[in-house]
């Protein structure tokens, strides 16, 4: 009995069906079934957790070995009238593994033959995504986005997606003015937009920075706010390049994929 009870716990193994528990907002196709198994503690790995998600042509594996980003994300093609792959750590030569080159973090959710992966971690109050081809593993679209997609439809054109599109310019708005702005606008999409007014979303930056300095060194009041801002002001803040958001729609189709504005700028701050 003993032994029983150590194998199970050194490779747990946990399925559930897909849509049942599946969230009714999200904007993915719900996995036909998942399974998450603890594997047990190997060199250098003290635990790495395998999650596989078996969709109708394919299944979807991730393997975290809890550091930041998946270890590896694969993909493997279920042929019809065949048993669907095992939720195993072991690669198989069907399997199509994502190139770490073209991406690391971990799975974000699937609609219809392509895969979406989330960034690792955030950048300028965005987080990356990125499609990639579940025949194929191959990376078709990145982008980054503030919060959840908003949609993700599938239709005779291609695949379909609408979001908060936060985007990261090379220069500052409020220190560069038009110039930066034409540059931005024309890369974002914006040229036919008003250029947009930083100076909230900077200073609001600012002083959460300033704030957040003043925590760190266990400090509080305002003189110590003001010394915080001065600092800021000395490292020149409003030099530092500029992130706009607006709402986007994206579209990926068979020529390639393609961005527009759905919506003027409706926040901008500084980069990290």
């Amino acid at each position: 009995m003993k032994a029983v009870l150590a194998t199970l716990c050194a490779g747990a193994l946990v399925a559930s069906a897909g849509p049942a528990a599946w969230a009714a907002t999200s904007p993915f196709d719900p996995p036909v079934q998942t399974q998450k198994r603890t594997l047990p503690p190997a060199k250098d790995v003290a635990k790495t957790t395998l999650t596989c998600r078996y969709y109708a042509h394919f299944m979807v594996k991730q393997v975290d070995e809890g550091e930041v980003g998946a270890a590896q994300i694969s993909i493997l093609p279920i042929d019809t009238g065949t048993p669907k792959p095992a939720c195993q750590r072991k690669n198989v030569p069907s399997e199509k593994v994502v190139n770490p080159n073209d991406w690391t973090g971990y799975v974000k959710g699937v609609k219809g033959d392509y895969v979406f992966l989330d960034a690792d971690d955030g950048v300028n109050g965005g987080l990356g995504f990125a499609v990639f081809a579940a025949s194929t593993a191959k990376k078709l679209f990145e982008d980054s986005a503030l919060g959840n997609l908003k949609s993700v439809t599938l239709d005779g054109k291609g695949l379909t997606l609408r979001y908060a599109r936060s985007y990261s310019g090379d220069c500052s708005l409020p220190h560069d003015g038009a110039s930066c702005w034409t540059k931005i606008a024309a890369a974002a999409g914006q040229s036919a937009a008003k250029q947009p007014d930083c100076a909230a979303g900077y200073l609001k930056a600012k002083n959460d920075m300033a704030k957040g300095r003043c925590e760190a060194q266990k400090k509080s009041g305002p003189a110590c706010l003001a010394a915080a801002l001065k600092e800021l002001d000395r490292q020149r803040w409003d030099d530092a390049p500029s992130v706009i958001v607006y709402d986007a729609e994206s579209v990926l189709g068979p020529s390639g994929a393609s961005t527009r504005p759905l919506g003027a700028v409706r926040a901008c701050h500084p980069s990290d």
